[in-house]
């Protein structure tokens, strides 16, 4: 029978990792969704904890909604997140990774920490689960040795440095996200690769992946560094200034680094949570692959930011396309509706066939693959072949005709320099909207001319 004392030394803790772990932001939204009340905004994080305390005595808010509240922030905050990728595509299923960790163990990784011995490298202590495809691991590396006068001797401490890294089960690969900096992010790469036995590097972000996800996010950007190509100058960092909304929107910005190639930006966006508060969320992202979280967020904002890097980093390959059959529909409204929302909102140079999911449509797929043919056949579209690096994802040629691919050539990437041999899975279709039909002001195809387009 579980005491009254024990239940009391429970709420403590809870009460104690929500001190440590989440912001007073988001200890205001749980007084607020529990007590239907606000607290003053000036409260300090002890008086609020002092009020959440009091509504889990009121048993106005329970433990499970604390819990979820602490691991929605535990592993989150102010932090830098650093993707990686496999060098070959390789996929793995949850009871072939669940198999893999137990493997040759005396303790098993998912009930136990392994507490391996600490050195300067991070080793493989536990594993958990927090979905069917999202599997967090902690790794544990000794710290800077110092030495501390203990009852007159002096003794050697050496601290336990423990460190996350989650592994994202993906369709035909996987993704490895580190919670570090990019130099521990190196060391946890080749931990990673030892322990799943496969090569595990950095995936890059192009000046192009940072131009479309800040459109995925619906971000402004509010700083950047640049890479001169020419000139006495090599590297330089432009701000916003206060009154500008977006650097995109300086003429002056875009007179001055035209030129140069884009390294590092800083993001803003607003993002409405599942609770419904608003936040505003600043994120600084590096060509070096790296997501700096520089406002304090919750894990749902890092979920939403990873989805747009899915998004944009892993289109559908062709072979996965020529599935859809080929079948007489005739356009209707929503298909009006995605052309004209993929030129408004400034896709139309370059587009995804999955762009329906980018802008939120519910559409037929067949019906829109079909339209897709169809307008590229009528001239209204451009069908490209993005030749893409299976090891960092980048685009190195774009072809215009599929006679044109280079299939079963070896080739190397001059981007990350692996070497590999071109298959349809490297290929990635991409469309655009012909240079005539995009124009400054934006205006709806004409939907008698789309229907005769479609109907030949």
């Amino acid at each position: 029978m579980t005491t009254q004392a024990a239940i009391s030394i429970e709420n403590a803790n809870s009460i104690t990792e929500l001190g440590l772990y989440v912001n007073v932001q988001a200890l205001q939204q749980l007084i607020a969704e529990a007590s239907n009340s606000q607290l003053s905004k000036h409260s300090t994080k002890d008086e609020l904890l002092q009020k959440v305390k009091q509504l889990v005595d009121e048993q106005a808010l329970s433990d499970d909604r604390i819990n979820a509240v602490i691991r929605e922030h535990k592993y989150a905050g102010k932090v830098s997140v650093c993707l990686g990728i496999p060098l070959e595509y390789t996929s793995f299923t949850k009871p072939q990774l669940d198999s893999l960790l137990r493997r040759n163990r005396d303790k098993d990784p998912f009930t136990i920490e392994l507490q391996p011995q600490l050195t300067q490298n991070p080793s493989f202590n536990c594993a958990e689960w927090l979905s069917d495809t999202k599997l967090r691991l902690e790794f544990t590396y000794a710290g800077k040795s110092y030495e501390l006068e203990d009852n007159y001797e002096l003794r050697t401490i050496t601290p336990t440095k423990r460190i996350d890294a989650y592994i994202r089960l993906l369709d035909k690969t996987f993704l490895v996200e580190t919670r570090a900096s990019i130099r521990e992010t190196r060391l946890l790469h080749d931990s990673i690769s030892l322990l799943l036995g496969v090569e595990v590097t950095a995936m890059a972000f192009s000046e192009n992946d940072m131009a479309f996800l800040k459109r995925e996010l619906n971000a402004k950007s509010k700083a950047a560094k640049y890479k001169r190509s020419g000139g006495e100058l090599d590297t330089v960092s432009v701000s916003a200034a206060p009154d500008l909304d977006d650097l995109a929107d300086s003429e002056e910005f875009r007179e001055k680094f035209s030129d140069g190639e884009l390294r590092e930006t800083r993001l803003e966006f607003s993002y409405i949570k599942h609770s419904g508060h608003l936040v505003k969320v600043s994120l600084h992202i590096s060509h070096q692959g790296n997501v700096w979280f520089i406002s304090d967020v919750a894990e749902e904002v890092i979920e939403h930011v990873i989805l747009a890097v899915r998004k944009i980093k892993f289109l559908p390959p062709i072979s996965k396309l020529r599935q859809s059959t080929k079948a007489n529909l005739e356009i209707n409204e929503q298909i009006d509706a995605l052309l004209l929302a993929i030129r408004s909102n400034g896709y139309g140079k370059r587009f995804s066939p999955l762009i329906y999911q980018t802008l939120g449509i519910q559409i037929q797929e067949r019906s829109w693959m079909e339209s897709i043919s169809k307008l590229v056949k009528a001239g209204f579209l451009s069908e490209m072949f993005e030749l893409c690096c299976p090891a960092c994802h980048e685009t190195l040629v774009v072809y215009h005709s599929y006679k044109e691919l280079p299939l079963n050539s070896e080739i190397s990437c001059d981007r990350c320099g692996h070497n590999f041999t071109v298959s349809e899975r490297d290929i990635f279709l991409t469309y655009a909207f012909k240079d005539d039909l995009i124009t400054s002001s934006i205006e709806p195809v004409p939907v008698a001319l789309l229907e005769e387009s479609l109907a030949r």
